[in-house]
């Protein structure tokens, strides 16, 4: 049956990443089904099975060719809807690591930190991925925080490379840095609501920033789980404005500790609205 015959033969691919690498849908025909079926439960099952087991890539060195299957992985996560031709997506690539891990038992004894170093190489692929197909690094890394969903991953990115050349992401891009360097390891009035927050604000600015991100906030997350991306990075990029007289008119470290923690705690809460989408400041210039 066409099946299962298309199925052993495209076994091995996809090779490249590219969005034209093959197999195309038209070749896989009534076997695209079996095929990323096949094709990903191989590949997990060797890159997943070696990882544990100790063997890992080291500079050129890739005997057992985990790079090629860690990017057959990703290429298939990533088209898995247009391959099946209609609305599926594949479980979050954490799962099917998980999934594969299990299938081995007892018979594999795990190596310490071979989780953590599987998942940081497939962020690589990704990039890699992603970079392969015309976006530009900073881009890709900007939409790193997705790469478990690279179906999701790649409409981010596209979104992304869309507005970055817009004169307010790239300003924005810059102050958001800034955003992320004064905040580092902070995490004040996480249990305060942002309502309660703004009442401890006195400056204009300050309190003309909280209103934003009270306004905005709902709006990303809707159009996040809507898929509407490009309403996701309109709402992003409209923070250019109060964000930048923020930091002109406002002393963050301020002596009075109550009021520094306020700020603080504010900053906190719109670089988490941001960074559900995307990281900007992965693409500022110095």
């Amino acid at each position: 049956p066409e099946a299962v015959w298309k199925a052993i033969y495209y076994h091995y691919l996809p090779i490249g990443v590219e969005a034209d690498a093959p197999p195309s849908k038209a070749q896989l025909g009534k076997a695209s089904l079996t095929w990323v079926a096949v094709s990903l439960a191989d590949k997990l099952d060797t890159v997943v099975g070696l990882f544990a087991a100790g063997e890992r890539p080291t500079g050129s060195r890739d005997p057992f060719a985990l790079r090629r299957a860690a990017q057959g992985i990703l290429k298939i996560a990533t088209e898995s809807s247009l391959m099946l031709g209609y609305d599926s997506q594949l479980r979050p690539i954490g799962a099917l690591i998980e999934q594969a891990h299990r299938n081995y038992g007892a018979s594999l004894t795990a190596t310490e930190g071979w989780h953590a170093a599987l998942f940081e190489f497939l962020k690589e692929r990704e990039e890699h991925l992603l970079v392969k197909r015309g976006f530009e690094a900073g881009e890709a890394r900007a939409v790193e925080s997705h790469w478990r969903d690279p179906h999701l991953a790649l409409q981010c990115v596209e979104a992304v490379a869309r507005y970055r050349s817009s004169e307010d992401f790239k300003a924005l891009a810059g102050v958001f840095k800034r955003v992320k360097n004064i905040t580092r390891d902070a995490d004040p009035l996480a249990e305060v609501t942002l309502e309660e927050l703004k009442t401890r604000l006195k400056e204009p600015a300050e309190i003309a920033l909280a209103d934003e991100i009270i306004r905005r906030g709902p709006a990303i997350q809707q159009a996040l789980f809507d898929s509407r991306f490009n309403d996701v990075m309109k709402e992003i990029v409209g923070f250019r404005e109060p964000v930048e007289r923020f930091f002109d008119d406002v002393l963050v470290m301020a002596d009075d500790m109550p009021l520094r923690e306020a700020r603080l705690a504010f900053l906190v809460r719109l670089k988490k609205q941001i960074l559900l989408f995307a990281d900007p400041s992965a693409i500022a210039t110095e």
